[in-house]
């Protein structure tokens, strides 16, 4: 798919959500999705249901050399790893042009299999895209270690092959949804760019946009996908928009601050086309109680500010998208609950707010 070939078609100030939930039937907390938010339904991760199912070890399966210990609820290089082999069988997968081998299983993604269920079985008020999401390849890279506790995002042979299986893993989930006639948004989930520029992240910004780049490209060379980023606290966000990403995912409740300073790299953005996603309803427990009055005060005045930057306010509202600010896990089933409503409320208040009414 050329960049921005979909660029346009997603329903304005329309809600989505992050990932993770806390709830513990999956059923049950995709029928509050496709309550709350019906037209970019999104596939929940089931972190209370076990290990597999937390945005690493979930996003395992399928890629090279990898050992996953659930005991201890760690992903790691295998130690006694054959590498010359082991490579040699992955690239042997990855470049068959099938993607059994990097799909999602159901002990390990209750929630996209049971969202694809759901919206098959429903009506005419089907939604028009599905969103998935899966670890993107930096913070993978980051998170994962070698037998001594160093990131493999230093060992390039490693971290290239593993880049590469992220991509196919998107595009595996992509597939599944255009198979049901819908259109498909992937979101790489990135937290470990919160840390970039540090000493603790010695990897340069060139470096950043080339992984984030390939694994975009070699996710649409299966087909048809809106991609985003997302990243749950302060980094460089004109590198993410450096990239041929469709859609930049922030914590606009807590790092707005931050993306403002960056007032020219957005607007080059939205000109070709993309969306910013507003992650305005706060997930961290934490966080004092905020009502739907005080997060609808908090988007307008973010969105005034920014058009000041020299952004016309209907052009940033249409290229617009609401989110939470990451994912719900940490917050209770009650407290997620209403978050999604809070959200739903949001959206229809800005819609609202876009029409004048």
């Amino acid at each position: 798919m050329k960049i921005g070939e979909f660029m346009g078609v997603l329903p304005a100030l329309a809600a989505t959500g992050i990932g993770s939930v806390p709830f513990l039937n999956s059923q049950e907390a995709v029928a509050l999705i496709l309550q709350y938010l019906p037209e970019i339904p999104f596939w929940p991760q089931m972190v209370k249901l076990g290990f597999q199912e937390d945005m690493v070890p979930q996003a395992a399966g399928g890629l090279p050399g990898l050992r996953l210990d659930a005991e201890n609820r760690t992903v790691s290089l295998d130690g006694q790893l054959d590498r010359e082999a082991t490579l040699t069988k992955f690239y042997e997968l990855a470049m068959s042009g099938e993607l059994a081998s990097f799909a999602l299983h159901p002990q390990e993604a209750a929630g996209f299999f049971d969202l694809l269920a759901a919206v098959q079985n429903q009506s005419a008020t089907s939604p028009s895209f599905l969103k998935g999401q899966i670890a993107g390849p930096v913070t993978f890279a980051g998170m994962v270690k070698d037998q001594q506790g160093k990131a493999i995002l230093f060992d390039r042979e490693i971290s290239q092959a593993v880049t590469q299986g992220l991509a196919l893993k998107a595009a595996w989930q992509a597939q599944e949804i255009r198979r049901l006639g819908k259109d498909a948004v992937m979101f790489f989930d990135e937290p470990y760019l919160t840390g970039f520029g540090s000493a603790f992240m010695p990897i340069s910004r060139a470096e950043v946009i080339a992984t984030l780049t390939e694994a975009m490209d070699i996710c649409r060379q299966y087909g048809e996908v809106l991609f985003g980023i997302h990243c749950c606290g302060n980094t460089d966000w004109s590198m993410l928009l450096e990239t041929p990403v469709d859609i930049l995912s922030f914590d606009a409740y807590g790092f707005f601050d931050t993306l403002i300073l960056y007032g020219p790299a957005v607007k080059k953005f939205l000109a070709r086309g993309g969306y910013l996603a507003w992650g305005m309803v706060p997930t961290s427990p934490t966080e004092p109680v905020q009502t739907v009055d005080q997060l609808w005060e908090r988007f307008q005045e973010q969105v005034i500010r920014l058009t000041q930057t020299g952004l016309d306010r209907q052009a940033l509202l249409a290229q617009s998208l609401l989110t939470p600010a990451c994912g719900l896990a940490y917050l209770t089933p009650e407290q997620a609950h209403q978050a999604l409503a809070a959200l739903a409320e949001l959206s229809a208040r800005s819609r609202d707010w876009q029409t004048g009414s």
